[in-house]
């Protein structure tokens, strides 16, 4: 029996460890789907981008879903700044730095589109039937597709950013 004690003893994990490690785990996977629906919503704009009279209702309900995902992913993350590895390994680590700056970049381009969509949203409404002009459809279409393009670094970032100092 007591050599059953100190098996399971080796196996057991202090509860404020387990609980704190789940914790991270729990927004680990929340971070993980939330970055997941960002790139459904980019790409499905992107779609709508490339149709000869795209759905401006449709295209605002996915840039407004787009802007709420990436404020959760950006609230998610801080969660796990606090409540997982700490701030010490963040602040010191290029990586997440380097991710940063990216998702910034992503954000900066996307207020063009955004502002775009809006301006057509309110057109639409004043004039059902509205289709946006080519050049403002070429213009946004290739802002969205810049976003997608910079989710390349973004997610290497994050992946070299988790396994850092190599």
């Amino acid at each position: 029996t007591s050599k059953k004690r100190v098996m399971l003893a080796a196996y057991t994990v202090p509860t404020s460890f387990a609980k704190a490690a789940m914790h991270d785990l729990v927004l680990a996977i929340l971070h993980h789907l939330l970055f997941l629906g960002l790139i459904v919503m980019l790409a499905s704009e992107l779609a709508l981008l490339r149709t000869a009279e795209p759905s401006v209702k449709r295209l605002a309900g996915l840039d407004a879903g787009y802007g709420v995902t990436a404020l959760l992913i950006i609230l998610v993350g801080v969660g796990r700044v606090v409540g997982g590895k700490g701030w010490a390994f963040y602040e010191a680590n290029p990586f997440f730095w380097a991710k940063i700056a990216t998702f910034a970049l992503i954000g900066l381009i996307s207020i063009r589109p955004t502002l775009a969509i809006l301006k057509w949203r309110k057109a639409a409404r004043a004039a059902p039937g509205y289709v946006p002009p080519q050049a403002e459809l070429t213009a946004a279409r290739r802002a969205v597709g810049l976003e997608i393009l910079l989710l390349v670094p973004l997610l290497a970032f994050a992946a070299a950013m988790a396994r850092w100092p190599f």
